[in-house]
């Protein structure tokens, strides 16, 4: 998977689960930070294993660092964490989709739950594929790549920018969405 898919998702997700800020700048730190998040487990940590997919790609192995992280802004910013509740339960999720994603290519498979389990899980979409080689060069295959991920998953940024709009402009109490 490229960084195309990821990016987009996390960005759908922050974007649904998007605080109330009223300075843009808050708005696009916070959506940069989804981002980041949706391409962690590829992140090129020493010792976090990327290139073998073992323990960077692993739900169990993330899912205790998820859980260590969120009891630990508990105990540092318990009321701050009640406030942006939702956007925390939006990074965890947009964490875990970078799993789920990683699956839907053809030519990839995860054992996602390393240590206690080498079965590789695989949900191939036929026209996502793996990049050949990391650009540059841009060659054609590689734009195809990112063309395809695009149409595949930018879909759900336009909805969730819809959604985002909509929920904004209902009227508390109006029960109906309108504005009048």
């Amino acid at each position: 998977m490229t960084s195309v898919g990821h990016s987009l998702v996390g960005a759908s997700i922050g974007l649904v689960c998007l605080p109330g800020f009223k300075k843009i700048q808050n708005r696009l730190v916070f959506l940069v930070g989804f981002i980041a998040v949706a391409s962690l487990p590829d992140w090129p940590i020493p010792g976090w294993g990327h290139y073998r997919l073992d323990i960077s790609h692993s739900v169990i192995v993330n899912g205790g660092i998820m859980l260590g992280l969120v009891l630990g802004m508990r105990g540092l910013a318990g009321p701050t964490l009640q406030t942006y509740r939702l956007a925390v339960v939006g990074m965890l999720i947009t964490w875990l989709s970078h799993f789920l994603l990683d699956t839907l290519y053809v030519d990839s498979s995860m054992a996602l739950f390393r240590p206690l389990s080498d079965i590789e899980v695989s949900l191939p979409v036929p026209w996502l594929k793996t990049m050949p080689h990391v650009p540059p060069p841009f060659d054609r295959q590689i734009l195809s790549i990112f063309w395809y991920e695009a149409l595949t998953f930018m879909p759900f940024l336009i909805l969730a920018a819809i959604w985002r709009v909509r929920s904004r402009s209902v009227v508390p109490g109006s029960g109906d969405g309108s504005n009048t």
